[in-house]
């Protein structure tokens, strides 16, 4: 496990708030970063690629991938950039077979957990650009 996934956990297990600083010039999920067409489009590979393990409805059906449903999705995502979730994923996901889908795919599926979780749709759509992406930090209502 990550040494500072560790320290996080051990925080929270002791009541300590765990914050992240936002980056310079940062903007935040609650304004539309993704468009409505991209989040269907990622959906569409989520069903393809991701509900064996993650459900169709995004609640997990394998002890070993994470629910991406709402206290676990708030709790995994508030405060962490679109960069940080992208990376994640990408360099993890399929199980088996990091890296296995493009680029463009990842991010769709990125903006389809966020729509999923309540987050608005706008009127751009979300490029895999880690430098951008680390200027879009994730607000969840």
């Amino acid at each position: 496990m990550n040494k500072y996934v560790m320290f996080g956990a051990l925080l929270l297990l002791q009541g300590i708030p765990v914050t992240y600083a936002q980056p310079t010039g940062a903007r935040s999920t609650a304004s539309g970063v993704f468009t409505a067409e991209q989040a269907k489009n990622g959906e569409r590979a989520f069903q393809a690629k991701c509900a064996t393990c993650h459900g169709s409805d995004l609640h997990s059906t394998d002890a070993e991938a994470p629910d991406l449903t709402e206290g676990a999705f708030k709790f995994g995502w508030q405060g962490k950039t679109i960069a940080n979730r992208f990376e994640q994923i990408r360099s993890t996901m399929p199980y088996g077979n990091a890296h296995g889908l493009d680029d463009q795919t990842y991010i769709d599926i990125v903006a389809y957990i966020l729509q999923f979780n309540g987050l608005p749709s706008g009127a751009q759509k979300l490029e895999p650009d880690v430098r951008a992406l680390e200027q879009i930090v994730i607000e969840i209502p």
